[in-house]
Parts: structure tokens; C-alpha cells; sequence
């Protein structure tokens, strides 16, 4: 590197307060919204258990692909003015990092055991720290799997390697917390990666006994090392306790700048809950005793879990206070754990019953009867509500927030605005943990203004202790007052290493030449002695080299060129519709002399004019002149149908859209379940000619919600992408064919109806109905199904008459037309067994050992109708013809029976009569 002398140098010491005495000044102010406070816990746990937050599970073995996910998320833990990511390193007894104690996780590399071919641990911490975000290493110790029997056969098998280290529940397996060498073990596991990698903290959370309980599972272990304790309670508090307490002591011999804290479940328990607080006691159920961790100075911070709303018998406002006191008394820091993930998508509408259980634990289920019942609506303003209340306890050590979890960042309508506009305005530094060190930081030594190779100017200076850190400030002034550097909106960025290139977020409308620079060290202080450099402004202008001025036919990729100019830190390339710049339509802050056009959107068949400016910290030097180009590519289409909103459209749907003669081709994507077009919801990709419209050949589903989106290409590039949702028409099911009952079907009472019925394959279910009318409107009983599978069921009960069966598949858009048959159910008097006694005032029974019957009706005034015949099965038989006797009485002759049972049905005209006739 080359020296450049265009700058003023000097060392300026500041009688500023200490961080402990700047925190308590601001206390002392009262929180509100728009306050900001310089040091402040703002961190985000980063779930990687079932690919929850990172990597996603369409990502599990694309390396690259996983990469790019965790640059998103640290660049937006940036923007919103973060300082820490909580990520999930030790999701079940395996390792997002090399190790020599547990197998790689499955969630990383698709397989337990199989590296993802690069260290995700060590990618984390590069890429935090280039942007001044910690990395905390989140850890869950005990836990083993997830489901008994996960992991066995596969790598880091420690059932089968230690089974003596295992304490096994009904449905999982945990490392047993009462036997010595998991304690040794387990410190291990911290220690190496504390030893191994540039980790800033190591972080437990909640899992230590199970939130099912335990009973007897570990009482042989207890009945081994429990010998000094007489209640088994005591003892498993105890194991935790002296496990956290070799953590603590592993980290403190190796880098005791390493924060080390846990997030408990947000109700103490043990009966020293706050007034009116109750719920589930962690210290009795789960064997926690947070009280224990902070007064024997094992961890740095509690971070409890407080998922619950102000208000009602678990109300933030209580317990966060209580927390703090705690902590306070013990000299130790607390930060709230906000339960964000309680939101609705719509913050504005409750979010009971809707939110998503924190990794199962049931006790924060809305809908599991066990579960907590909300007290208020999860609002935007529930969460500026909570913060203040976090802020309004400063002075006993409520020193900020952990948010659970990333996702929801993403997906809770408004909520990350909320934060970042109300309260993370500015960039905050980690809060001191004074315990730990009382050392006097220097400041930065030999802060220098360098020229890298491509005439880039840069910040630098000598790197002191390899684990510290440096806040920059920009000032218009070189003697700024105190108040200056207590005011976080002052402050630029947090750099690690030892030198610093100016960022897109480092420039505002002020001109800043003087910037200090302070040392901060891991432990979280800074130093009171701060170097100051004056940049000047730069000089010269920029000559613009490519695109030449009035190109034509610009693809989508090349490249804006022009020449450095000296003293710049970066340059700003503008862009406009028109040659007098009166509208600037893209700017573009670049580090270097050169900016491939791929990065920016830019409209196709149009044209542009362009120019650039040398920027540092002294401002912004004077603009080059200006040159035009116009792109070649096609211009953005318009989608004509569907209109985004559009309802009732076809199966079958006729895309169209317009477009320019340009174009010679045209990608066309349609998702469903959201309009994110990952993998897993693209249910159609299309690339055609340069036609304006598509006809689908295959159906969509029926009354779903689609997402369309276009866009239009030739050989010199792509259009961006245009997007429309539209809902697909309501089909209802066609009307199924009814196998059983047959139309007209006879039954008699007390007899089973038993009825079958055609699958509809637009159906999701179905809907079965008995009437006594056909307009079915007197309904007699129903049925329901949940599945196109489900076509059969059964009716018992139904009293003598006339009936009708419906049935009609169901969809989303309702019920289809109904099929419908009509039977008859036959009254029945009486069924009697004993054949030899008179049956009825009408007639009687005469049978035989031959099987041949006679029945004779006695009253030879009876009128019959009908004479029927059944077997035990219900099938109607065929019968003789009716004979008569002298006496003119009717007889029916059944000859050669064969031995069985046989139900005869008498109907009359005024009634009908059932017996049961026995051959012998």
C-alpha cells in the first residue's frame, strides 16, 4: 500500500465517563419511542433445528446456496442495527463445525455425519464480523434426539458407544445430567469450540430436564451419585448447576472475554414468583436454578423467555422487573427473550391459535388445554410496549433484547419496521460486563488515510490486541463535545481488524470530515482516549470510459467504467431518465472504478444517462460530465390476465400480456402456497418464443390462490420479473353413484343401513343424509368425511317408514349435487323366539322336523297384502303362492325348508307383524 499525506493526524483524550456511568446517565431519561441507548443486547436467536431459520431445508446440501442464505440474514441483522446473532450450532448431540467430539449435523449436510463441505461455523464468524455483528454460539447440551432412536446406527451414536451416558423418556433420549462424564463431556464440547474458533459467546437455552417431566428415569442413576443429597430434586439441580459451573470455568482459562448465558423459562418458580404471576414452576418441573447460575457468578446474562403479552398471569411487565432485580443483585446482566413468533402474519389481528409452538414446547400451545390463554392481542405496539418496559429497568441491569426467531422477522407484517424506526435507529454497542475487567483501553494507534491498488482510499491503522474491536465516528467539527460521543447516532460502524472501507450506509447529506476512532474491547468496554483523522475532500473529476457516450443495443451485463480521481473513498454512479438529471432514478455507491450494470435493474429499450462523483467522508467532489446509452433488451411486459386479485378463473387458465418487438422470448412461473417461488411451491415453469400469450393444458387446482410471474428475454438480456395472484374458479364435486342402499330397498327396523357410494375425485369428503322427505328437508341423521377415500358408512336406529339417503361430495367451495335413493324401513311389533306359542291375534306357527311349514291365519276376515320371506342375512326369498283352507282362511305352505332360521313379514293393511320361524 501507498501513503497518502492529504490528511491531519492527532490523538484528542476525552475526559468521557465510563461505559457503567454513561449507562446510568441514560437511565436516567425516561423511555419512550425514538430514544436510543449506545450500549444495548439487540440479538436474534437463529434456529437451525428441522432447517427452522437457517439453512432451509431446500438447502440442506447446496454449499453455496447456504452460504448466500447466512449472508442474507447477517446483512439484515446489519440493517436493522443488531449487534448479535444467537446461531444454532449444537441443535442434538452434532456440530455446525469441525469437531472431534460430535458428528456434523444432518440439518447442514443432508446426512448426520457428512460435512457440508465447508466449516459453517467459521463462515458465520467471517461474515458477522466483517459487519460488526457478534456470533454467539447457540448450544442445546442434554439434548440427544429428537425421536427415539434417530440416531441409531449413525455417526456420534452414543447410545451404542456410551449407553451409560443416555437417560431415555418415552418418545426421545437426553445425555443424562446426573453421571460425571457427561459433565466432563459436555464442558469438552464448549471448550473446543471456544478454543477452536473466534467465537464472541456461548449460549444455552431451556432444554436441560425434559418439559414432559421425569420420574423414575433416572433413579438408578441417582441411587449411584446422588449419595449426599436426600431429595432426588435437589440432586438434578444440582448436576446442572455443576455442569454450567465447568463451562463457566472452561471459557474463563481460555478466553474469558466469551460471554457465557442461558435462556430459562420466564417463570422462576419454587413459590417466589411475583405477585399474581403463576404458571409452570421451571425450578420444580425442569430443574432449573437460574437464581444459582447468577449468584454463583456462572454466566454473564439470563435471557428468560418471557413469551407472554403485558397483562394476566404471566404478565411481562411483572416479569421482567423481577429478572432484573435478580441480576442486578448478583452484578450480572439480563435481556428480555421477546416471543415474537406469537405474531399473527397480521400484527393487527390477535394471534390465538395461530402462532407457531416454540419448538413444541406445549406450555406456550394457545390451543393445548395446558397452555397459557392470551391476555391481550399480539400487536405492532405489544412489542414497542415490551422494549420500553426492557428500557424503563436500565439501572438494574435490563440491558436489551433476544428475539425469537429470525423467521419471523420475515414473516410478521411491519413488525422489523416497528423496531428499527421506534427503537434500533441507530447502531448500539454491547453492554460492559464490569466484573470481568477493569483494564484502561489506548486508542487506536497510527490512524492513516491509505490508496489500495485500484486507487480506493481507505482508513487503517495498527491493530492492537487481536480480539479487539473499534467504533467509528464522523463529526462536522473537530472538537466535539462529550454529549457527541455518548449520542450512538454518531457512531458509523463497529470494525473489526485494521482497516475500513467506507459502506453505502456511511454517507448522509452532512459533511463529516473528522473521524474518531476508539478501541473496544470483547468484554464490551471502550476507551475514553480516541485518534482523530481530518480527510479531505477529493480533488478532480472522474472521466467516464465505458459505455461510450450515445451507445445503443447495451446488454443486461456490462460494465460502467470510468477513471479513479484522488482522494476518494468511493465513488457515486447516477443514473437518469433525462439529461438534466431533474429526477435521479438509480444511484449506486461504489468501491471501486468500475460496476457491472447486472446490479441494478434497469429497463429495458430505454435510455439512460449516467455519471459519477468522487465521495469521502469531506463530501462529494464535482460530478463528471454526462454520457447517454440505451439498453437493447426487452422492456418490462404487462400482464393482461389475469388481473392480480382476479377470482373464478379457469382450470385451464389463458395467460396474455403485452410486450415490445424486442422480445424473442418469455419464462413463465406459477406458485402456489405463497409468492416466494422457492422449490418447493413452483408448480409450473414455462419458456416460450416471443408469443403474448399461453394456454395451460394441465388443470390447477380448484378455489386456490396462485402466484404468476413473467418475464421477457432476448439475447442481450432479460426483462425483471412481473408478477400477478389470481384464484382459481370453485368445481364442485360431480354427483357420486350410490351402490348400497338399491333404489327402494325394503329393510326392517332394527335392521343396519349400510351405505356405499362412488369416489368423486373432486371431492374432500363427503356428506351423507336421511330424510323423510325427498326435498330433504326434515333431516334425520348425518354423517361427515374428511377424506375422497372414505365412501362408505352406516346408519342403526331408524324406526319403521319411508326414507331418502343423499349423498354429496364436498369440497372448498362447498357441497356438490346430490345422489339420492329412496327405501322403505318395515315396522316391526315383535320378535319372538318360542315358535310354539300363538304369535300374533291373527295367526300362528305350525312347523316340522321335515322343514316343511304351515301357517295358518285363524281370523278369516284378515285381509293380507303381502307375505315376505328373509334369511338370517337379510336376503329376500322367493315364496309359494297363498292357499286356503275349508275354512277360507289363508295358509301358506313352505315345504323342504332347509334347516335354519327364516323371518317372516306379515303386512296387512292396517299394520305389519315379524316372526321367526325355526327349521329343524
Amino acid at each position: 500500500m501507498k501513503k497518502h499525506a492529504c490528511f491531519r493526524q492527532s490523538i484528542t483524550h476525552y475526559s468521557l465517563c465510563t461505559i457503567a456511568i454513561l449507562l446510568l446517565m441514560m437511565c436516567s431519561l425516561e423511555a419512550s419511542w425514538g430514544q436510543t441507548y449506545k450500549a444495548e443486547y439487540r440479538a436474534v436467536w437463529v434456529a437451525s433445528v428441522s432447517n427452522l431459520d437457517w439453512p432451509s431445508s431446500a438447502n440442506r446440501t447446496n454449499m453455496e446456496a447456504q452460504k448466500q442464505e447466512l449472508i442474507d440474514i447477517l446483512d439484515s441483522a446489519a440493517a436493522w442495527n443488531l449487534n448479535a446473532i444467537f446461531l444454532q450450532i449444537r441443535p442434538q448431540s452434532d456440530a455446525f463445525y469441525e469437531s472431534a467430539l460430535a458428528p456434523w449435523s444432518e440439518y447442514v449436510s443432508g446426512a448426520r455425519g457428512t460435512s457440508p463441505g465447508y466449516d459453517p461455523l467459521a463462515f458465520a464468524i467471517e461474515e458477522g464480523h466483517k459487519r460488526g455483528i457478534e456470533i454467539h454460539g447457540w448450544l442445546n447440551p442434554y439434548r440427544y434426539e429428537t425421536s427415539l432412536g434417530k440416531n441409531d446406527g449413525k455417526p456420534g451414536d452414543y447410545n451404542a458407544d456410551h449407553p451409560e451416558w443416555m437417560l431415555r423418556y418415552e418418545t426421545s433420549r437426553i445425555f443424562n445430567p446426573g453421571v460425571p462424564e457427561v459433565m466432563e463431556h459436555l464442558k469438552d464440547v464448549v471448550g473446543e469450540i471456544v478454543n477452536n474458533y473466534d467465537i464472541d459467546g456461548i449460549h444455552f437455552d431451556d432444554y436441560f430436564y425434559p418439559y414432559s417431566g421425569t420420574s423414575n428415569e433416572d433413579q438408578a442413576t441417582y441411587e449411584t451419585y446422588g449419595g449426599d443429597f436426600d431429595d432426588i430434586g435437589d440432586w438434578r439441580r444440582d448436576n446442572v448447576n455443576t455442569m454450567i459451573g465447568m463451562v463457566k470455568d472452561t471459557i474463563e482459562s481460555l478466553k474469558p472475554y466469551v460471554r457465557f448465558g442461558i435462556s430459562p423459562f420466564g417463570i422462576h418458580g419454587n413459590g417466589e414468583n411475583p405477585e399474581g404471576i403463576s404458571g409452570l414452576d421451571a425450578y420444580n418441573a425442569i430443574y432449573t436454578d437460574a437464581e444459582q447460575w447468577l449468584s454463583s457468578g456462572n454466566i454473564d446474562y439470563v435471557c428468560p423467555q418471557l413469551y407472554w403479552p403485558t397483562g394476566g398471569a404471566q404478565d411481562f411487565a411483572t416479569l421482567l422487573p423481577w429478572w432484573a432485580e435478580l441480576a442486578y443483585e448478583n452484578d450480572r446482566h439480563v435481556m428480555a427473550g421477546h416471543g415474537i413468533y406469537r405474531y399473527a402474519n397480521n400484527p393487527d389481528v390477535s394471534a390465538r391459535g395461530r402462532a407457531t409452538i416454540h419448538e413444541d414446547k406445549k406450555y406456550f400451545d394457545v390451543d393445548d388445554p395446558n397452555g397459557r390463554t392470551l391476555a391481550d392481542p399480539w400487536t405492532l405496539e405489544q412489542i414497542s410496549t415490551q422494549i420500553d418496559i426492557v428500557r424503563d429497568n436500565r439501572d438494574i441491569n435490563a440491558l436489551g433484547g433476544c428475539f425469537f426467531r429470525y423467521q419471523d422477522f420475515i414473516r410478521v407484517n411491519g413488525i422489523k419496521d416497528q423496531i428499527v424506526e421506534n427503537h434500533y435507529q441507530d447502531v448500539a454497542l454491547m453492554p460492559s460486563m464490569t466484573w470481568k475487567t477493569s483494564e484502561t483501553l489506548t486508542a487506536p494507534a497510527n490512524l492513516h488515510w491509505d490508496e489500495d491498488e485500484s486507487g480506493i482510499y481507505f482508513l487503517s491503522w495498527d491493530e492492537g490486541n487481536s480480539a479487539d474491536r473499534y467504533v467509528l465516528y464522523a463529526s462536522s467539527t473537530d472538537s466535539p463535545t462529550e454529549a457527541f460521543f455518548e449520542d450512538p447516532a454518531n457512531i458509523l460502524r463497529v470494525v473489526y481488524g485494521d482497516y475500513y472501507y467506507i459502506e453505502d450506509g456511511d454517507m448522509n447529506s452532512d459533511v463529516r470530515p473528522y473521524l474518531f476512532m476508539s478501541t473496544y474491547d470483547r468484554y464490551g468496554n471502550e476507551s475514553t482516549e480516541r485518534s482523530m483523522i481530518e480527510v479531505d475532500a477529493p480533488v478532480g473529476v472522474p472521466t467516464l470510459a465505458s459505455p461510450e457516450d450515445e451507445s445503443t443495443s447495451q446488454p443486461t451485463d456490462f460494465d460502467f467504467e470510468w477513471t479513479s480521481v484522488p482522494n476518494t473513498q468511493s465513488y457515486l454512479l447516477e443514473l437518469s431518465l433525462s439529461e438534466d438529471f431533474a429526477q435521479i432514478d438509480l444511484t449506486q455507491t461504489v468501491s471501486g472504478t468500475s460496476f457491472n450494470a447486472t446490479g441494478i435493474e434497469l429497463l429495458g429499450d430505454t435510455q439512460y444517462y449516467w455519471r459519477v462523483s468522487p465521495v469521502n467522508f469531506a463530501g462529494t467532489g464535482s460530478a463528471s460530465v454526462v454520457y447517454s446509452f440505451s439498453t437493447g433488451f426487452p422492456s418490462i411486459p404487462s400482464i393482461v390476465s389475469p388481473v392480480t386479485g382476479s377470482d373464478l378463473i379457469p382450470l385451464k387458465p389463458l395467460f396474455e400480456w403485452s410486450q415490445d418487438d424486442l422480445v424473442t422470448g418469455v419464462t413463465l412461473e406459477i406458485a402456489r402456497g405463497g409468492s416466494q417461488f422457492e422449490s418447493y411451491n413452483v408448480v409450473f415453469t414455462e419458456t416460450l418464443g416471443g408469443v403474448s400469450e399461453y394456454q395451460m393444458t394441465e388443470e390447477l387446482d380448484e378455489w386456490t390462490t396462485y402466484h404468476l410471474r413473467l418475464k421477457v428475454f432476448n439475447d442481450l438480456g432479460e426483462s425483471i420479473w412481473v408478477y400477478s395472484s389470481f384464484k382459481t374458479l370453485i368445481v364442485l364435486p360431480e354427483p357420486s353413484v350410490i351402490y348400497s342402499p338399491l333404489m327402494q330397498s325394503n329393510l326392517l327396523e332394527g335392521d343396519v343401513l349400510e351405505v356405499e357410494w362412488s369416489k368423486s375425485d373432486l371431492a374432500k369428503g363427503y356428506k351423507v343424509t336421511i330424510s323423510s322427505d325427498a326435498e330433504m328437508s326434515t333431516v334425520i341423521d348425518t354423517f361427515e368425511s374428511f377424506s375422497v377415500n372414505d365412501t362408505t358408512t352406516s346408519f342403526s336406529g331408524l324406526m319403521g317408514g319411508d326414507y331418502y339417503v343423499s349423498v354429496q361430495g364436498k369440497n372448498v367451495g362447498g357441497y356438490g349435487q346430490p345422489a339420492q335413493v329412496s327405501i322403505s324401513i318395515d315396522k316391526i311389533l315383535g320378535v319372538y323366539d318360542d315358535l310354539s306359542d300363538e304369535i300374533a291375534p291373527a295367526m300362528q306357527a305350525i312347523y316340522s322336523m321335515s322343514g316343511d311349514v304351515k301357517v295358518v291365519f285363524r281370523d278369516a276376515d284378515v285381509s293380507v297384502s303381502n307375505l315376505e320371506l328373509y334369511n338370517v342375512l337379510g336376503r329376500r326369498l322367493s315364496i309359494p303362492d297363498l292357499n286356503y283352507d275349508a275354512s277360507n282362511a289363508p295358509v301358506l305352505r313352505l315345504e323342504g325348508q332347509m334347516p335354519g332360521a327364516l323371518i317372516l313379514i306379515l303386512r296387512t293393511d292396517s299394520t305389519y307383524e315379524r316372526i321367526k320361524v325355526l327349521i329343524r
